[in-house]
C-alpha cells in the first residue's frame, strides 16, 4: 500500500521533543486527573480509543459525506477515514500511521482536524492532491463545520459484565450542525452552505470492543443503534435529546424508550424506510417516520467498524490495526457502485442509511444507523421493541 508525508498544518501549538516522551507539551500545564503523562490511558485495556465522528448530508440525495479520526494509545496506532458517497457511488478514504506523543496533532496524511472555537466550529480537511497521489482517486474537502445543539457529556455502560469482563463506561457528547464549504469528487465540486446541509457529530472515548481485530472482537452488537436527525426545537442523537445552543432547557434529556417499525429492501434486507415512536421522560409521545434517499448509504465497515459481519470488506482491517510500518503513513481508497443490490449485500454492516425524515408535520434530513442484517432478523421476530412493515421494499 502506498504511503505518503505527514502534512503538519494545524499539528499542536505546545510541541516538545520525543525525547521527553512519553510527555508531551501539553504536560507542562496543570491539567492532570490521573497520576500519568496525557497521553497515557488510565487503563490498560488494549481495546481504550478515543474518537471524533463527523456527518455532513444534503436535502436532496446526492451527497453524503461520513469522516471519523481515532486514536488508540494502548496499541499505538491512529486512523481517519472519510466515506463520501455522491448518488450512490461510495468512495472511502482511510489513513494510518503510528499514534504520536503529541495527542493535539489531528493531522494525519491527508486528513486534518480543527478545533476552530470549542463546543462551537470546526475545520475538517481532506487534501484532495495527496490523496490522488497515493491512491489514484480524486476526492477531497474542506468543510467547515457550525455547531447549532448543545454538546452534553455523559456516560454510556457504566457497570456492564460480558463474558465474566467488566467493560469499562464509554464518556463523551454528541452534537448536531451546519456545514459551508466544498467537497470535490472526481470532476464535481459540491458547494455546501448551512440553509442546505446538515449533520451530526460525536465525540466519544473508553473502550470499545474489536478495537485491535476480530480476536479481540467478543460479540457485542446493537441491532440498530438510532436515529440521528435534527429538528427546529430538539435533536434526536439514539435515546438522547440536545437542544439549542442558548435554550432555556439546561443540559439534555433522554428518550423513555423507542418503538420502532421496519421495512426493508426485498432483495437485500437492508433497512429501506420505517417508523419510530418517541417516548419522552415526561410521557409524551412523537412519532418519525422515515425513507431513504435513494442508495445514499455510508457502509462503516469500510470505515473499520467491525462486527458480525466482519471488518473492511477487503483485508478485514479493523479499528486500531497496525498497518503502518515505523513512521510511514499509510493511505490508501477504494469506491463501490452500491446502486448494484450485490454490492450493497457484500458491504452491510454497521451502515448510515441517509434519511428524509417527517416528525409532526415538520421535515428533516438524518442518519439512520442499524446493524443490516441484524435489523431485519429483530425485526422480523418482533422483538426488542421491533417489528415489521409490510410488504418489503
Amino acid at each position: 500500500m502506498p504511503s505518503v508525508g505527514d502534512d503538519v498544518a494545524g499539528a499542536s501549538p505546545y510541541p516538545a521533543s520525543t525525547e521527553h516522551a512519553p510527555l508531551s507539551g501539553l504536560d507542562e500545564f496543570l491539567i492532570h486527573n490521573a497520576p500519568y503523562p496525557v497521553r497515557v490511558m488510565w487503563t490498560p485495556d488494549g481495546q481504550a480509543y478515543e474518537r471524533v465522528w463527523f456527518t455532513c448530508q444534503d436535502k436532496v440525495g446526492e451527497l453524503l459525506v461520513v469522516t471519523g479520526l481515532a486514536f488508540y494509545p494502548n496499541l499505538g496506532t491512529a486512523e481517519a477515514f472519510a466515506i463520501v458517497n455522491v448518488r450512490g457511488r461510495h468512495t472511502t478514504v482511510r489513513a494510518h500511521r503510528r499514534l504520536r506523543t503529541d495527542r493535539l496533532d489531528m493531522t494525519l496524511g491527508p486528513f486534518s482536524f480543527e478545533v476552530v472555537e470549542p463546543f462551537r466550529r470546526w475545520r475538517l480537511r481532506l487534501d484532495r492532491d495527496l490523496v490522488a497521489a497515493a491512491t489514484g482517486h480524486e476526492v477531497g474537502y474542506d468543510i467547515s463545520w457550525i455547531d447549532t445543539k448543545r454538546p452534553v457529556f455523559r456516560q454510556l455502560g457504566a457497570g456492564m459484565i460480558v463474558r465474566g469482563r467488566a467493560v469499562s463506561p464509554v464518556a463523551g457528547y454528541d452534537g448536531f450542525g451546519r456545514q459551508e464549504g466544498t467537497v470535490d469528487v472526481g470532476p464535481e465540486r459540491f458547494v455546501l452552505n448551512a440553509g442546505g446541509h446538515l449533520g451530526t457529530r460525536d465525540h466519544h472515548w473508553g473502550t470499545r470492543d474489536g478495537v485491535g481485530g476480530p480476536g479481540r472482537y467478543m460479540g457485542m452488537q446493537h441491532p440498530h443503534s438510532g436515529e440521528w436527525v435534527e429538528f427546529a426545537d430538539f435533536g434526536v442523537w439514539g435515546d438522547h435529546v440536545l437542544y439549542n445552543l442558548g435554550d432555556a432547557r439546561k443540559g439534555s434529556g433522554t428518550l423513555a424508550r423507542r418503538v420502532h417499525r421496519m421495512r426493508f429492501e426485498r432483495e437485500t434486507h437492508l433497512l429501506h424506510s420505517g417508523e419510530v415512536d418517541l417516548v419522552f421522560a415526561d410521557g409524551t409521545v412523537k412519532t418519525m417516520v422515515f425513507e431513504r434517499l435513494g442508495h445514499q448509504i455510508a457502509f462503516l465497515r469500510c470505515g473499520l467498524y467491525g462486527g458480525p459481519n466482519g471488518g473492511t470488506p477487503d483485508g478485514d482491517l479493523w479499528h486500531g490495526m497496525a498497518v503502518a510500518q515505523g513512521d510511514e503513513v499509510v493511505v490508501h481508497a477504494e469506491t463501490f457502485d452500491v446502486t448494484d443490490p450485490d454490492v450493497r449485500r457484500r458491504l452491510a454492516g454497521q451502515d448510515q442509511h441517509h434519511c428524509r425524515i417527517t416528525c409532526e408535520g415538520e421535515v428533516s434530513y438524518g442518519l439512520v444507523e442499524p446493524y443490516d442484517t441484524m435489523c431485519y432478523d429483530v425485526s422480523k421476530a418482533g422483538v426488542m421493541g421491533f417489528s415489521l412493515l409490510e410488504p418489503d421494499a
